[in-house]
């Protein structure tokens, strides 16, 4: 696998080039970065890498020249649900660290846990309950990548925790705060379900960004992540969460979350 990462890594630094902040899109989200656009690069190109099958993923990345830094979109992810194994979802979060990204922001759409939580909130997660039933470090460690038992004491970037929602809080964007459960999908969350996963501390749930943010840690690569709520998930009133309307949603509220990270990586370098 390894192997496989650095013949992806060569051809993406000969494309790319080295990405100092690299931002993975989630379901139905499509950030726009105020900045000079560069290329366009399929993830075609590239390598062993895989290919996106849900909906809204379109599978290409994006170079930006930002406030003089090299910005790098992933639009498009890859989920344990699909036909993909672990090592491959998390080959995307693998071959951003080996190139050099100093910070990757993830972002995701999540349904909400928290009866504070509304549709199209901006959430910072401050942690994670892993609940997807597999580690995306099991098995042979990449000993080139990182040690076998990384600590996670904190598995978001606290840093840039801290310059998110300053930011935040100067552009007048309402930025929540939460942990996010992960869990392996596809199918919803029942009733009884909602109930266990918020008596144990979770705040939203999704499935994704958990294996990547593992991974990353692993490596010693910063990362952050937010979710946008999609759907409000209460166990006496749980709505219906049509994939096309996540995807509505997470699309509408990609304006805020845009201006968000365009203002955090404003105040960067």
């Amino acid at each position: 696998m390894y192997e496989k990462i650095k013949q992806a890594s060569l051809r993406f630094l000969e494309l790319l080039g080295e990405p100092e902040v690299a931002i993975i899109t989630g379901t139905g989200i499509d950030i726009k970065i105020d900045g000079e656009l560069i290329r366009s690069v399929p993830y075609s190109s590239i390598p062993h890498m895989p290919t996106p099958s849900t909906k809204s993923h379109k599978g290409y990345f994006e170079l930006y020249k930002k406030n003089g830094m090299n910005v790098v979109v992933a639009c498009g992810r890859f989920h344990y649900y699909e036909e993909y194994s672990m090592e491959e979802v998390v080959f995307l979060a693998r071959l951003l660290g080996v190139s050099k990204a100093k910070l990757v922001i993830l972002t995701n759409a999540a349904g909400g846990l928290n009866p504070n939580f509304k549709k199209g909130d901006l959430i910072l997660i401050t942690d994670h309950i892993n609940l997807m039933g597999v580690n995306p470090l099991k098995g042979r460690n990449i000993d080139e990548l990182g040690e076998k038992f990384p600590d996670m004491s904190e598995a978001y970037s606290k840093r840039h925790r801290e310059t998110m929602k300053r930011v935040a809080l100067r552009l007048g964007i309402e930025l929540k705060e939460g942990v996010y459960v992960g869990v392996s999908g596809p199918s919803m969350e029942t009733p009884a379900e909602t109930r266990f996963f918020r008596l144990i501390g979770g705040d939203a749930i999704g499935m994704s960004t958990v294996p990547e943010v593992i991974a990353l840690n692993h490596m010693n690569v910063d990362r952050i992540a937010i979710s946008i709520i999609t759907n409000v998930n209460l166990p006496d009133c749980m709505e219906k969460a049509p994939i096309d309307e996540v995807i509505s949603v997470a699309s509408k509220a990609s304006k805020e979350l845009s201006r968000l990270i365009n203002g955090f990586l404003e105040v960067q370098r």
